[in-house]
Formats: C-alpha cells, sequence, structure tokens
C-alpha cells in the first residue's frame, strides 16, 4: 500500500478529520471532490517566460510549503532568484510527503527534495517547472550533545548513520 491509500484508510476510519489525496478515493464513506488537475496547472505557466525569467512565471502559482516560514521554498527561491518567493500561500504542511501530496492534487507548487519527488515526475503525477544548474546545498547534521555520558546503542546508530550518509551523495 501506499500512503495515499493508507491517508484514506484513516479518514474513513475516522482517524484523521482531512485529507489531500493523489488518487481518487473508492471507499463507500468518502466523498471527493477534485481540487484541481495538476499538469493543467503547469501547462498555464508561458514557457518561453519560465525559460527567460522563471521567478516572474511561476510567481503567480500558489505555494504549497512545509512550514509557515516557507523554509524549503524560502532558500530554493533565494538560492536561484536571489530573493524569497512572492507568491500566495495555498497551504502549509508539516511534512514532506503531505507537501508532495497537495503539489500532486494541484493545490499548487512546491520545491521538494530529489529523493521524495523523484517517482513523482516519472509517474506523471507533477511536472517539473524549473530546473537548476547546481542544486541548493542542504546540509543534514547529526548532533550530538557535549559531554554526555557514552551510549552504546546511540554509538552504534550514530555510526551506522555516519557510514550510510557516505553513500548517499547530493539529496
Amino acid at each position: 500500500m501506499d500512503l495515499a491509500h493508507d491517508l484514506l484508510v484513516d479518514l474513513a476510519a475516522d482517524r484523521l478529520d482531512l485529507v489531500v489525496s493523489a488518487i481518487r478515493p473508492t471507499h463507500h464513506a468518502l466523498l471527493a471532490v477534485p481540487l484541481a488537475d495538476p499538469p493543467s496547472m503547469a501547462r498555464t505557466v508561458d514557457a518561453d517566460r519560465l525559460r527567460t525569467a522563471p521567478a516572474d512565471a511561476l510567481a503567480a502559482l500558489p505555494l504549497v510549503a512545509y512550514g509557515e516560514e516557507l523554509p524549503i521554498l524560502r532558500r530554493y527561491r533565494r538560492s536561484e532568484f536571489g530573493h524569497r518567493p512572492i507568491n500566495p500561500v495555498a497551504l502549509v504542511a508539516p511534512d514532506l510527503r503531505a507537501v508532495l501530496a497537495a503539489v500532486e492534487a494541484g493545490a499548487g507548487i512546491s520545491a521538494l527534495p530529489r529523493y521524495l519527488v523523484e517517482p513523482a515526475p516519472a509517474a506523471g503525477r507533477v511536472i517539473q517547472l524549473h530546473c537548476s544548474e547546481a542544486p541548493p546545498l542542504n546540509t543534514i547534521y547529526l548532533p550530538v550533545r557535549r559531554g554526555a555520558p557514552a551510549n552504546p546503542a546511540l554509538t552504534v546508530a550514530r555510526e551506522r548513520l555516519t557510514d550510510a550518509a557516505a553513500g548517499w551523495g547530493e539529496l
């Protein structure tokens, strides 16, 4: 099962109040209202303007953000266009998978980590509107408390994460 299906099951079971889904619900207890067709929103962007002035071409499209301060979008826009986004914010979701689901459902555009979004364009669920020449740096840290007593389980976990990260490359 995938995330969208699981969320719809939880909605039908009254464990959630609202779900933005990229798949049409089939459960008899659910009523679905289409929000938008994702490709149609992407097709409203002028292709010539997107090539010559991408920030301007994307400025009117609503944003789907990870946090109210637009942490990922803000970093991406500053890195790529030299300024914060000016777009209207359509939705804030504190989970990147929810942001992706909202984008897939047509709620707006976003900037998401490649590891999360990679299958969506290949499956035709989203369209990549802008491609940076050099992906923005998004360093991930593994902090520990200074002077804390050594915990063998944490030491092993830290070592395994550090070893695994060596093979991650760019996220």
